[in-house]
């Protein structure tokens, strides 16, 4: 008696954990550094690629390619409660450093000088101060996928929506005082040959920082 041969058996895939679980590691050491003042700035680039990764490990959880998607929503939670920190810490910090800055006494004048503001003065009696400059900061983002869009600007609470892909977006910000300001693009559903989504931010009419991604574009400015 003869028998058929057995057909070989293959091996199971192996689940792609490993971005879901370095969003949640770096997610929960950036937040945990966002508190400490000074030495939170190191939590920047933690929470920045925590919530990439995490986003990222969520996708392949979502596909079936990856079985931890708890972890990875808990590295876009962490992160995303780190990086606000980290705004609201460096916006705190910013205003600290112009009101010090404000309340340094100035040097008097000399006595010439003096006398000669005061004729100026008695001279010209209606002439009006001078308005405080304000600065304009534009920001630009063009999809290249469907995207979540996210800015964020000083204490202003962050603001959310989602993007079509070909959509070109842009926001112009008036401010006395430049603050903290970021913008983020990530596509809805990332797969591999994505092309890149590009954000911008434009300080006076000056380019600052601008950046091409398909995973992520984040485009951050700190005066």
């Amino acid at each position: 008696m003869s028998y058929a041969p057995m057909p070989p058996m293959s091996a199971p895939v192996q689940p792609k954990n490993g971005l879901g679980t370095a969003g949640f590691v770096l997610g929960l050491v950036g937040l945990i550094f966002a508190f400490i003042p000074i030495i939170g700035v190191i939590a920047w680039p933690l929470v920045i690629l925590g919530l990439v990764f995490g986003i990222v490990g969520l996708l392949r959880a979502n596909r079936g390619q990856a079985s931890n998607k708890g972890l990875a929503i808990a590295a876009v939670v962490l992160s995303a409660i780190g990086l606000v920190i980290c705004v609201l810490w460096t916006a705190a910090f910013g205003k600290a450093v112009n009101d010090a800055a404000d309340g340094l006494p100035t040097e008097a004048a000399p006595a010439a000088v003096a006398d000669a503001g005061s004729e100026l003065a008695a001279a010209a009696p209606t002439a009006a101060a001078a308005a405080p400059a304000k600065h304009t900061v534009v920001l630009e983002v063009t999809t290249a996928a469907k995207s979540n869009l996210q800015w964020s600007s000083g204490f202003s609470a962050n603001s959310q929506e989602v993007l079509e892909k070909g959509k070109t977006w842009s926001q112009t910000l008036t401010m006395d005082d430049l603050t903290f300001t970021s913008v983020t693009a990530t596509p809805v559903d990332f797969k591999l040959g994505t092309k890149d989504n590009t954000c911008k931010i434009t300080v006076d009419g000056k380019t600052v920082v601008e950046q091409s991604n398909s995973i992520g574009a984040i485009c951050t400015y700190r005066p």
